[in-house]
This record gives C-alpha cells, structure tokens and sequence, in this order.
C-alpha cells in the first residue's frame, strides 16, 4: 500500500441492490467492495482459523457448519455498525456478524486495479 495512502475514510456507502460497499478515503481515492468478497475475507479469529485449517498441508479435514449455506452472489449485509473511529462491523445474512473491518485492513484490501499493481 502507498505509505501516502489515507486509510480514513471520508463517506461509506452501502448499495444492497448492487451488494457492494463503497468507500471514499480522506485522500479522494475510492474504494468498492463486492459483498462475497468482504464476507470471504471476513477478518476475526473464526473465520481466520478456517482459512489456515484449510490452507494446512495433510489433506481434508471434516468441518461442521452451523446455520444457512449461502452460496457465492446471495451473501446480504443486514446491518453496518462503526466500531470507535478505526473499523466497521457487519451483520451478514447468514447470522456471522464477529468481523471488525477496520480501516487499514478495508484499504490494504482495496480490489481496484491500482491497489492490485502495487501489492
């Protein structure tokens, strides 16, 4: 990430017709997340421990899944709520609502091709 690159944001948007959230940050880049991608890369410690457990060399391992299957384009945000002022919370449709987005981490994770060729 550019070092001179704000990770304030000045207005965030949620848009549930297109399931995306849009972020502008302090330095006028913007930012736009699609709602699959969010709920994948969902940083808290549940979701982390999944991803490592299914990166882990040994082969498959059973995992037991509580509440609805949502399949890839059906991934709701129900409800978006600031967490102080560095991250934000979202209550997805599938009940998961443990993710603390913090600022850093949404502009570290910005999918445009500008933020992709520099990481």
């Amino acid at each position: 990430m550019d070092p001179t690159a704000s990770t304030n944001p000045k207005e965030i948007t949620v848009r549930r017709e297109k399931r995306e959230v849009h972020i502008r940050w302090q330095d006028g880049h913007e930012s736009v997340y699609g709602f699959d991608l969010l709920r994948r890369e969902c940083p808290c410690a549940l979701c982390n421990d999944e991803r490592s457990k299914q990166a882990a060399p040994g082969g498959l391992s059973l995992t037991l899944l509580t509440g609805p299957i949502v399949k890839a384009g059906e991934i709701q945000v129900a409800e978006v709520k600031p967490v102080g002022r560095y991250a934000i919370n979202f209550v997805w449709s599938d009940g998961h609502d443990s993710g603390i987005y913090s600022y850093t981490f949404l502009r570290e994770a910005c999918p445009c091709v500008t933020c992709r060729g520099t990481r």
